[in-house]
């Protein structure tokens, strides 16, 4: 599940969540989800994120892993936009570096890379081969954009809950607010054709207000269907070989 940029990096992949789980302060478990993305009802491509925890100079470091590769027309051999992101983060959440790719060729071909120290974010952003050094300040209670997935799976979310989390969205290399309104648990029809009684929540970002995206998530926190109604996108959890199977064989997704 990839809640922070959660679905906001599939539309930088089109035009474009994180996935981890742990007790605060635990070694959190290696895992990878496959997610198929339909949009109006054709499936034009697919989202693979995966968590590791790796020592470094005896620190553990959580490496948050994202892909996204969208064709828009739904035909495989047609250009295929495909988003990379992988942020650094400590157990408890906080930022220490980034690097976000978003590839169109031959239209676009962005690479952003930020490196947190005292308090700043230094952020390199190549764009079709001119580059920008900015530096910006990071609050120090902003989380990872993996923290929000981590609280979900440690601490799932009860019908009619609502919370709030600040994180650092690595897209736009901004501070964004999300906000979680659950509701009721109700019958949902997944890809396979079966339905699965899931909890419905409503997720916002400050970053991107206009846009309203609906999670259903099981008891467990674990998310089984995204909807985004305004753009008729629905992104399913499911099997690697069904996530892929539009673009066929792909050994490195």
């Amino acid at each position: 599940m990839y809640r922070c940029l959660i679905i906001v990096f599939i539309f930088a992949a089109l035009s474009v969540a994180c996935i981890a789980e742990a007790q605060q302060g635990n070694r959190p478990v290696a895992r990878e989800q496959w997610r198929a993305i339909y949009l109006r009802g054709k499936n034009v491509g697919y989202v693979h994120d995966a968590v590791e925890t790796v020592d470094r100079d005896g620190k553990q470091v959580v490496v948050n892993s994202h892909t996204s590769v969208v064709s828009a027309s739904g035909n495989p051999d047609d250009s295929r936009a495909r988003v990379t992101i992988q942020t650094d983060e400590t157990v408890d959440g906080k930022v220490l570096g980034y690097r976000y790719q978003a590839q169109n060729p031959p239209l676009v071909n962005v690479l952003k890379q930020g490196l947190v120290t005292d308090g700043q974010v230094r952020i390199q952003t190549e764009t079709n081969g001119q580059t920008v050094t900015k530096v910006r300040q990071i609050p120090a209670d902003v989380k990872g954009p993996a923290y929000a997935d981590r609280l979900m799976l440690d601490q799932p979310m009860k019908a009619n809950e609502s919370r709030v989390i600040t994180t650092f969205d690595p897209r736009s290399a901004q501070v964004d607010t999300i906000r979680f309104e659950a509701r009721q648990f109700e019958n949902v029809l997944l890809q396979d054709g079966k339905e699965r009684r899931l909890l419905h929540v409503v997720v916002s970002h400050s970053i991107t207000p206009s846009l309203v995206i609906h999670e259903f998530l099981d008891e467990a926190g674990e998310t089984w269907k995204t909807t985004i109604p305004a753009q008729d996108m629905v992104v399913y959890t499911t099997t690697r070989d069904a996530a892929i199977k539009l673009f066929g064989d792909v050994e490195n997704p």
